[in-house]
């Protein structure tokens, strides 16, 4: 087979795919095909050619299965003079149909087998010396750092040594091509599916090393020069072509998920709250702080989850209208600043935890303070008088507090619950079915529940002696 050049290679690859694909006989059971090896120079008296069939034909004898055969002359031929290529073993073409090892949802249709058969077509397939050679071009080109060229030689070794003890070390050196060649994106994936497919890959720390850098590269460009996430970037290769903040945010993510127990994961939680932070979407800030105190608890970062977590918190609150949860969330952040860290806090942080847990409760008690007067207002005073009374259980020292009692003695003498408007006609309209037959069972008359009864001697029952009445 004649040499190509990987770029040639892998055109010729595609086109060869393509065609296989659309003929849809990928698998199928072929018929004996003629060859064509002459060309349109060849003598018109050829063998082979119409002149020399012409010739020859009343000579030729047939042999079933195989074709024509002409005396003096090799091989076989078809109906109309061209030669008959010889067909393979039969045992060959079992074997290489045989679809018991394949894989995919239709075996023998899979396209990655079908793409790896047409790649071992095109001299493309499985070679480790090739490979290897590949490899030392590419470290070659790495060290006089022409990385692009580069980057190709190892893609190459990385195609044509799978599973081979050269592999990691292609795939590890794709990705390190690909960033001192500033394609970040590249980089970036090359360094996933390195981790992917080695999970103890011994380049992991040198991995997450870069992708940090790459993260924290793209998280600044973007700081210096926003963008719209759909605004698409077509001159640097340094940036994705679009959303840059969100690469980052992936990035700091495929840190944490290829190194959970490394040095960088908590970084990486931290960073990808401060982003969703600086931006104001602080649920994702609070779900991240949330994340780094829960699951990393010996972090160096705990004191600033805390402390931003609260101030997220306090953001994300929308008034008294909605959740009220936030506000508990950030009562307990504030006991814990104050507990666990207070060696930490600056006596202007310490100045503000103390404003800041008057407001939370002023504003906690003014929801409990807006749930009574809602009460007072239908006059419901019965629930009126219990919320009332828990803003002065749980804040007595609060204007609201104040407020309360003054409101509280006001309605002291009012009824738990409204009278009903116009009683004296509803009294008079009849009863609904249900309740006309509840009235009717004997056990829930005059005023009782009964759950068992005791009967006496003569076959009546006592209430008195049934323990379980409720009245």
């Amino acid at each position: 087979m004649p040499h190509f050049g990987p770029i040639r290679a892998r055109a010729w690859l595609n086109v060869l795919l393509i065609a296989t694909v659309m003929c849809g006989a990928a698998n199928l059971p072929r018929a004996a095909h003629a060859a064509w090896p002459w060309s349109t120079k060849a003598a018109d008296d050829g063998v082979g050619s119409a002149q020399w069939w012409k010739k020859n034909k009343s000579n030729a004898t047939f042999e079933p299965g195989k074709g024509y055969k002409v005396e003096g002359v090799e091989g076989y031929f078809d109906g109309n003079g061209r030669p008959i290529a010889a067909p393979a073993p039969v045992e060959s073409v079992l074997e290489a149909n045989d679809e018991s090892k394949e894989t995919g949802l239709i075996p023998g249709l899979d396209p990655k087998v079908q793409y790896d058969k047409m790649k071992a077509a095109v001299g493309l397939g499985p070679n480790e010396e090739y490979a290897k050679s590949e490899y030392k071009e590419g470290d070659r080109l790495f060290r006089e750092k022409n990385y692009k060229a580069a980057a190709e030689h190892f893609s190459t070794a990385v195609s044509r040594g799978p599973h081979s003890p050269i592999e990691q070390d292609a795939m590890f050196m794709l990705a390190e091509s690909y960033f001192f060649d500033d394609r970040y994106i590249k980089a970036r994936d090359a360094y996933d599916a390195l981790v992917k497919e080695f999970a103890n890959t011994k380049y992991l720390d040198t991995v997450i090393d870069r992708e940090w850098k790459i993260a924290q590269y793209w998280e600044k460009r973007d700081e210096q020069n926003p963008h719209w996430p759909l605004t698409p970037n077509v001159y640097d290769k340094t940036r994705p072509w679009f959303d840059t903040i969100g690469h980052a945010i992936k990035a700091y993510e495929s840190i944490r998920l290829n190194d959970p127990t490394g040095p960088r994961a908590d970084d990486a939680i931290m960073a990808t709250a401060n982003v969703y932070f600086k931006r104001g979407r602080f649920e994702e800030a609070d779900y991240n702080y949330g994340l780094l105190r829960s699951e990393y608890p010996r972090s160096e970062l705990q004191f600033e989850a805390h402390l931003l977590g609260l101030q997220a918190k306090l953001r994300k609150y929308q008034g008294e209208d909605y959740d009220g949860t936030p506000l508990e969330e950030a009562k307990v952040l504030v006991k814990q600043l104050n507990s666990q860290f207070s060696g930490r806090l600056s006596k202007e942080e310490k100045d503000r935890l103390v404003t800041v847990e008057a407001q939370l409760n002023q504003e906690i008690a003014s929801r409990d303070y807006r749930m009574a007067a809602y009460y007072d207002k239908k006059a419901e005073y019965g629930a009126a008088k219990f919320y009332y009374a828990e803003v002065i259980r749980k804040y007595p020292d609060t204007d609201i507090a104040k407020q309360a009692r003054e409101r509280t003695a006001a309605i002291a003498g009012e009824p738990d619950e409204p009278a009903k408007k116009l009683a004296f006609i509803v009294d008079r309209l009849p009863e609904s079915r249900e309740r006309t037959r509840v009235a009717r069972i004997p056990e829930l008359q005059n005023g009782g529940t009964r759950l068992a009864e005791v009967p006496d001697k003569n076959g009546t029952t006592d209430s008195n002696a049934n323990p379980t009445i409720m009245k």
